[in-house]
């Protein structure tokens, strides 16, 4: 097929055309909004496509790009995609770069992977690659320049990686690297390359200051996968978490620890989240992230306040979900918090937005409050409605199984059926009955 020349120039926004390029739409007043107009060719393309059946699509086992790790497997679904785009976006310094490098070490040898790095030097790369990779399995180009990228990639990858998309400039469109038309021009570009070649794409990109992808909302929306990676508050720890995925959970996390070789996934996190020592105020606890269980300890701490108005500080749970659970303790138990400070914490600065830590939440505040030891060998899980009723979930069963093999011996739990367990469960249908249990 071959290809046609430039049509000029449309209005991104509002459809205007032009023989030339416009800082400025006359027609809808918008900046910086003029691409290239390849009507022509887009038309021969849309006819060259025929439709499949069903029957005619072919799926073979090698639709995936399985990673040598189980974790990273998981919160893509299974594998990477054959044909996917992947935006990888997180805070400066969390580890963007160093997580794809770790990526690369944890893919099978005979893949051939390209390594487009806007933002470093040859040199650059290099430094950063002796200190994390054991492989050396895969060739870096350095450029800011799209046109660099296309030109190159036209020798078969199984994998290419631009780090990253808002240092990209273009030939085709004379805008500063990082601008919305430009960074939704290679986006598209992008996009097409990988569905059309087949190739996995993998684009880094920044966050803003409200925690949203840096360039258009439309990103968000043409990608295939998102993943953010952040730092866990206090520890060297990183959480890389799904949000959108076409090809599976968007529930899912993995855990890295940052060390001086580069980032390592983290098999068992429990061994970080729980302390091997009792203490008052402290609760066990498990949520479900994805299809993986975690451990989790939760921390109170209650005294009386010194200051006029008493404080509510919660971390890692919602204000607005404390500020329930105290009502409710003070409606259904018979507790005075009105002179008293309370802080809650979340073990290793985990956000945990589970409803099912709701019991071992309120199990803590009174350990805390009554001066009360609750050994590591129990466990509390349910959500606590305002008439202080418990309810359950459908994954108790998967929570209660994965603190079996934790070594806890009791747990505590809303009142269900058919619970299949090695451990001694007690089942409860209001939080008055914890007068009794403590």
């Amino acid at each position: 097929m071959s290809k046609s020349k430039n049509k000029g120039f449309v209005c991104s926004q509002c459809g205007f055309k032009s023989v030339k390029w416009l800082g400025r739409c006359p027609e809808c007043g918008q900046w910086d909004v003029f691409v290239p107009d390849y009507e022509e060719e887009e038309q021969v393309r849309k006819n060259s496509i025929k439709p499949l059946s069903l029957d005619q699509i072919k799926v073979d086992e090698f639709f995936r790009i399985k990673f040598l790790d189980k974790n990273l497997n998981r919160i893509f679904g299974g594998g990477l995609v054959k044909g996917s785009v992947v935006l990888l976006a997180g805070n400066p310094g969390a580890g963007k770069s160093t997580l794809a490098l770790k990526m690369i070490d944890l893919l099978p040898d005979e893949l051939k992977v390209l390594y487009f790095s806007s933002e470093e030097s040859f040199q650059q790369v290099k430094l950063r690659a002796s200190r994390v990779l054991k492989k050396k399995n895969f060739e870096i180009l350095s450029s800011n320049i799209f046109e660099d990228l296309v030109l190159s990639s036209q020798k078969e990858y199984d994998l290419l990686i631009i780090d990253s998309i808002q240092m990209l400039t273009s030939e085709k469109i004379p805008s500063v690297a990082g601008s919305l038309n430009l960074v939704r021009y290679i986006m598209g570009e992008i996009i097409n390359f990988a569905k059309k070649r087949g190739i996995t794409v993998i684009v880094i990109g920044h966050i803003t200051k409200d925690g949203s992808v840096a360039g258009p909302k439309t990103l968000e929306h043409l990608v295939d996968v998102i993943l953010y990676l952040d730092s866990l508050d206090g520890v060297n720890l990183r959480l890389l978490k799904s949000y959108k995925n076409r090809f599976g959970s968007t529930d899912e996390i993995t855990i890295f620890r940052m060390e001086e070789d580069g980032l390592s996934p983290l098999d068992n996190i429990d061994s970080i989240n729980l302390t091997k020592t009792d203490k008052v105020g402290r609760v066990i606890s498990c949520t479900v992230e994805g299809t993986m269980p975690l451990a989790i300890e939760i921390e109170s701490l209650i005294f009386y306040s010194k200051y006029g108005i008493p404080q509510r500080v919660p971390t890692g749970i919602n204000i607005r979900r404390m500020q329930m659970l105290v009502g409710i303790c003070e409606k259904y138990l018979g507790l005075n918090f009105g002179n008293m400070d309370i802080f809650i914490n979340v073990s290793n600065g985990l956000n945990i937005k589970d409803t099912q830590i709701d019991l071992p939440v309120i199990v803590s505040m009174l350990s805390s409050f009554k001066n009360k030891l609750i050994t590591k060998d129990l466990a509390f899980i349910g959500e606590v409605g305002l008439t202080g009723d418990l309810r359950s979930s459908n994954n108790i069963q998967l929570k209660i199984k994965h603190l079996e093999t934790l070594g806890i011996k009791k747990v505590f739990i809303p009142y269900v059926e058919n619970i299949r367990s090695g451990i001694e469960v007690h089942m409860m249908r209001n939080i008055k009955e914890l007068k009794e249990i403590l």
